[in-house]
């Protein structure tokens, strides 16, 4: 029986990384977290830092226990205590996941080729754009507005195929008049379809739907 697929923000939303670091998931829900590994950089990063801050600490064994003064020699005596387990393993994960931050911002100052696509011609014809996606990689989506309306302001919608939002953004009017560019990270995109949604804003608050691209996301071989 294949896990269930598990995505970045529920095993965010749940504490799935600390409650794998204290062995606290059932087996279906480890089962479906390390799967979830497998593509997502973030938990990964945050599993492989702990893992290895905990094997440390286990390394010193309890003869190292006395010799470290005050704090510390209290922190590793009680740290199979249940609180303090927890906490441990959260300062474990807000580490690691600072650590993968600091990694991704320095990979974002190098240049890169991302690898772009245009949808504005697929909504012309009705069709759906394929993006074939490497894991965890950033990739570009490029539109042209088929029309604008007269508002002043806009919003951007990504939507999954059940209609469910996945992220928005702000476009302002002079953004509409030229093609608008998305920086993305296919990590954050399971196999599926979604819909890029363009929406103008009444000064009253009503949304009006400008335009519809839809893609269907496939992982690259």
């Amino acid at each position: 029986m294949n896990a269930r697929t598990v995505g970045h923000e529920e095993a965010t939303r749940n504490l799935m990384a600390e409650r794998y670091l204290l062995g606290e998931l059932t087996e279906d829900e480890r089962s479906s977290y390390e799967e979830h590994l497998f593509s997502c950089e973030a938990c990964f990063e945050q599993i492989k830092v702990g893992t290895e801050l905990v094997s440390q600490i286990r390394q010193l064994g309890p003869e190292a226990v006395n010799p470290v003064p005050g704090f510390m020699s209290r922190f590793i005596r009680n740290v199979s205590q249940p609180v303090t387990a927890a906490a441990f393993a959260l300062l474990i994960c807000v580490s690691a996941l600072s650590l993968y931050q600091h990694r991704t911002i320095s990979r974002l100052k190098q240049p890169q080729v991302t690898p772009s696509f245009f949808l504005s011609d697929g909504a012309k014809t009705g069709g759906i754009k394929k993006l074939s996606l490497a894991p965890n990689a950033r990739f570009d989506l490029s539109i042209q507005l088929l029309r604008s309306g007269d508002f002043n302001s806009y919003e951007g919608r990504i939507l999954t195929g059940s209609g469910q939002l996945k992220s928005a953004f702000p476009v302002s009017a002079e953004q509409t008049k030229d093609t608008i560019h998305l920086s993305l990270d296919s990590g954050t995109f399971g196999p599926g379809t979604y819909a890029l949604v363009i929406n103008g804003l009444a000064s009253d608050g009503q949304k009006t739907e400008i335009d519809r691209y839809e893609f269907q996301v496939q992982p690259k071989e």
